[in-house]
């Protein structure tokens, strides 16, 4: 059985991929916090929800089209959220305290979805043996 096929765990693995790819994110505004007029940037969270089966998935077909969607974000919008202190001298907007905690947020959230992941698993492992066994 394909567990993508349950609504619970497609969902999961969109939430999964999601946090890896916010992941990436912070830790290239963690890594760039000294590069002078570097602003932080950060994902926007889809709604896991929704069901996506029955909406139109947007498609990369050309570099120049669809801003902020596709390649090196796992295709989950990028943006600058506005700065909410003042930029460095240099113009770096990184505040290395914010990163921080929305790292640690994010793996959060990951760890939560891993451990309800599992849980399922084991909830399906246990009814199968009970039926198969």
């Amino acid at each position: 059985m394909d567990l993508n096929s349950l609504a619970v765990f497609a969902a999961a693995n969109r939430n999964i991929k999601y946090q890896t790819e916010r992941q990436k994110v912070l830790a290239a505004n963690v890594a760039n916090a000294n590069t002078p007029g570097y602003l932080p940037k950060d994902l926007k969270r889809p709604d896991f929800g929704s069901d996506f089966s029955t909406k139109l998935k947007m498609v990369l077909t050309n570099e120049k089209h669809l801003s902020g969607v596709g390649r090196g974000n796992g295709g989950y919008e990028l943006y600058t959220p506005k700065p909410t202190t003042a930029l460095t001298i240099d113009g770096n907007g990184v505040v290395l305290e914010d990163q921080i905690n929305a790292i640690s947020k994010s793996k959060s959230e990951y760890d939560r979805i891993i451990t309800l992941y599992g849980k399922y698993q084991t909830m399906l492992n246990t009814a199968n043996t009970k039926i198969n066994g």
